[in-house]
């Protein structure tokens, strides 16, 4: 393919010409052969490899991309062009005079590479990989649909002969159908084989075609790429990943009755809403679509949630676009299946075609919960359910039995939203370190009380530091006090009132319903609890997301003084629903919306005559977000207060001394960082595990960085929690990266000063994070060049510094050179250990 373009290698050849071969179209036909490849074995070296957790994700994968590499090599050589990467399976086509004998000829060559492949030993022992591949000939559908990215989709009678052809077929077995049989020598064919005939010839002696010309293109890459791998694989350097993500495969079926009854043109069109949907679902949750792929009757689309970067509550954000689509309007029947776990994300393919994609166990249970799932319906696992921010309605489904596990998997189906999740804040670790805050808020709430004025309050800090733990401690010391709390999610800042829409309905006894329901639920609460705003209805419907009709006065309401009129009508609704004192608490408000914003501000000028407090808590580092009212900052809790904090937590099983010590450093003075650590020692015994509820939170602050920030980050992990600069640039150097100052703000949120000439991780819990997103092989690159850099700047006297050199090699497999510097470090700790023993004597004898 001749372009630079990096975007190039990720599209299919034919979705390239397709503007110059069909123009306006969205749907094409081509004469030529479809070759279906599936290769068995991956599900149970899967299974061997995933006992050796995400080294054995990786491992998997390496092993994926060796194989698909010299397919793709074999097959590119014969003309064909890759369609469709599959998990385990390639979608190749092939054209032009003799593609049925090119198809055939590379389908064989193909099975004997995966032959060589196989005799390759890994750690779970020697490969054992077989294909099975069904072949077709003749018009092959072809469609380009979609609008925020053009997705190349492949359908109707030609695709699903071809995937019949491949179920029909055993393992290492090749079958063909009536077509192909008739375009190549009778000597080829054997026995019949279900609808189709076996190729028995086990070699084809034919020269490679001519391959078509695929430059010029360059204005139509980004449009055939989807929108949220754009940036990642456009990146000069973009090493794979070990990542927690949330997967959505969707099914959809029906396309061939379609096809029959409907001709097409009628399938495009089908095909174009059903992408547009995904598409505006995934961009309204800001969800990856990451690729399609054929299926018999129709196809999968797969999306995930979490890579190329991670977000906060990806988990909801896929649930609510599964729901989303599975609710709209769709000529297919549709069923999504949803995953929430570890993979190993990064490329596959060879440089000149490949893809991005998500590997691992996580990847393969979702694909089953999908084929599970019935039509209209979304099967969800419990970890992926358990950590959204949305409610859904759920029904616990029968645990089922799912190809490729050994044990039954507990699943739910997913109804509709039900609300947010309310916020649960963890009072289980003693409250310690925030006296003077803690004071200071209680007297402005009870000075608010008392007089019956009132006033506004912002808490601002990082993530984890305790702002939710704070207020309860405010709640709590201030007995009598109402609380109404709203809360903001990042999906609801594009929507008017999202923050209080479920608190308002909660506080007037509404269940989520149909909005006639909902509409009737409305107005018997306030005829009942405030029937002097009955005529004020249709302002409220507006807060609380019910639909209500403007009556003469409402109408009337100059648009622009429409949000002033709103504020008065909830103020008159909180007056009589709180008649005491009373405080509005606001969750997460630099996510919150414009309208919602605005509404806390009048409902605080409202508050200066009524013992009424108003208290947010916000992350100012997550937007541009102005505090309300006087700013409260949290910092990070001394260490002598973290300490206290976990001896108190963990009386009944003390920590030894080194333990805690551990805990402590490794908290950072975060409450959150902390409470998971010590979740993890208590069920574990350890303090090296880190949890997944914490890693996926840092990593979620970590992909605030730009790409290549984030990738500096990762690498400057390896040398440490601190480390010299001099190190850092030399060991950047050596890797041919150089720090912009855009990069050096950027890591400043992340790493701080630590002396005069060193740094360091603000929080061991980010540098541990950072460094188990690295792939394993590139750790052992990057610890024996870290190695090398100390040990060039060591000069003559590198036993120095015997301790870090002996670490870094040990991590990067230079095993003569662990041994060299193992037993230097090992005798300077002898000696530091009986200068110590001797120093213990001589004080016990004086």
């Amino acid at each position: 393919m001749a372009t630079n373009n990096p975007l190039a290698p990720y599209v299919p050849e034919v979705a390239l010409d397709w503007d110059s071969e069909s123009g306006a179209s969205i749907h094409r036909q081509i004469d030529g052969t479809l070759t279906f490849v599936d290769i068995s074995g991956f599900t149970t070296l899967s299974e061997k490899l995933s006992t050796r957790g995400r080294q054995g994700a990786e491992e998997l994968t390496s092993i994926l991309n060796g194989v698909f590499a010299r397919m793709l090599d074999i097959s590119f050589e014969r003309g064909g062009s890759l369609l469709k990467f599959g998990g385990d399976a390639l979608l190749i086509l092939f054209t032009g005079d003799d593609h049925a004998m090119q198809a055939c000829a590379a389908t064989v060559e193909m099975r004997a590479a995966l032959a060589d492949a196989s005799k390759e030993k890994t750690s779970a022992g020697r490969i054992s990989l077989r294909m099975s591949s069904g072949l077709h000939s003749g018009l092959i559908d072809l469609f380009l649909v979609g609008e925020s990215h053009r997705e190349l989709m492949v359908a109707g009678p030609a695709a699903s002969t071809t995937t019949t052809m491949e179920h029909t077929a055993s393992a290492s077995e090749i079958v063909v159908s009536d077509s192909v049989k008739s375009l190549i020598p009778a000597n080829f064919v054997g026995g019949p084989r279900g609808e189709g005939w076996l190729l028995k010839k086990r070699k084809i002696d034919l020269g490679p075609p001519p391959r078509p010309d695929s430059s010029g293109y360059e204005s139509v890459l980004d449009g055939l790429v989807p929108v949220g791998l754009r940036e990642h694989i456009s990146l000069d350097v973009k090493d794979p990943e070990h990542r927690v993500v949330t997967v959505g495969f969707i099914s959809f079926r029906g396309l061939d009755k379609i096809m029959k009854d409907e001709g097409p043109e009628a399938t495009a069109s089908a095909l174009e809403r059903l992408v547009v949907v995904v598409q505006e679902a995934t961009a309204a949750e800001e969800v990856t679509f990451l690729a399609s792929d054929l299926d018999t009757d129709g196809g999968k689309i797969i999306l995930v949630a979490g890579a190329p970067s991670s977000r906060h509550d990806d988990e909801g954000r896929m649930l609510r676009a599964a729901r989303q689509i599975v609710d709209a309007d769709s000529p297919f029947d549709v069923s999504i299946g949803v995953n929430r776990g570890h993979v190993f994300v990064g490329d596959v393919g060879a440089p000149f075609r490949r893809t991005y994609t998500i590997m691992g166990d996580t990847v393969n249970t979702a694909a089953r919960l999908m084929a599970a799932a019935p039509s209209g319906g979304i099967y969800a696992s419990p970890s992926a359910l358990d950590r959204s921010t949305t409610l859904f309605r759920t029904e616990a489904l029968p645990p089922l039995e799912l190809k490729g596990k050994t044990k039954p998997v507990q699943a739910y189906q997913v109804f509709e939203e039900t609300g947010l999740r309310p916020v649960e804040t963890k009072t289980d670790l003693p409250f310690k370190g925030r006296d003077p805050e803690l004071q200071m808020l209680v007297g402005i709430v009870t000075t608010c009380a008392v007089q019956g004025r009132g006033g506004m309050m912002t808490i601002t800090g990082d993530t984890g530091l305790g702002k939710s733990r704070l207020i309860a401690e405010v709640i709590q010391r201030c007995p009598g006090l109402d609380t109404l709390t709203v809360q903001s999610e990042p999906n609801g800042s594009e929507n008017p009132y999202w923050a209080f829409r479920s608190p308002l309905r909660r506080a007037l006894g509404i269940k989520r319903d149909t909005q006639s329901a909902m509409r009737s639920a409305l107005e018997s609460a306030i005829e009942e609890k405030a029937p002097d705003l009955v005529h004020q209805l249709p302002l409220l419907g507006d807060v609380f997301h019910i639909e209500v009709q403007d009556n003469e006065e409402t109408s009337a309401i100059d648009p622009q003084f429409r949000p002033d009129r709103t504020a008065d009508v909830v103020i008159q609704l909180l007056d009589i629903l709180f008649t005491g004192p009373f405080a509005l608490l606001a969750e997460d408000g630099h996510w919150i919306d414009p309208a919602s914003k605005a509404l806390v501000s009048r409902i605080g000028q409202a508050a200066e005559t009524r013992p009424w407090s108003i208290i947010f808590t916000a992350r100012k580092e997550e937007s541009d977000f102005d505090p309300l009212g006087m700013e409260v900052p949290l910092s990070p809790l001394d260490a002598e207060s973290v300490k206290a904090i976990a001896v108190e937590a963990t009386a009944a099983a003390p920590l030894r001394p080194h333990e805690l010590d551990a805990v402590v450093a490794r908290a950072g003075g975060s409450p959150l960082f902390l409470g998971e650590i010590l979740n993890v020692v208590r069920e574990t015994g350890s303090t090296a595990d880190l949890p997944d509820s914490l890693s996926a939170v840092v990593s979620t602050e970590i992909d605030t960085l730009r790409p290549l920030s984030r990738q500096f980050l990762r690498y400057t992990s390896v040398l440490g929690q601190s480390f010299r600069r001099a190190v850092l640039d030399e060991f950047l150097e050596a890797e041919a990266l150089h720090l912009d100052p855009a990069t050096i703000t950027d890591l400043g949120q992340f790493l701080e000063a630590d002396g005069d000439d060193r740094l360091r991780f603000r929080h061991a819990v980010v540098h541990d994070v950072a460094y188990e997103g690295l792939p394993y092989k590139r750790r052992r690159e990057l610890h024996r060049r870290a190695g090398s850099v100390v040990e060039q700047m060591a000069g003559n006297d590198p036993d120095s510094v015997a301790e870090v050199l002996a670490t870094h090699f040990a991590a990067g497999g230079d095993h003569p050179k662990v041994w060299r510097y193992a037993r230097v470090a090992a005798a300077k700790a002898k000696r530091a250990y009986a200068n110590v023993e001797a120093e213990a004597n001589l004080e016990l004898a004086l």
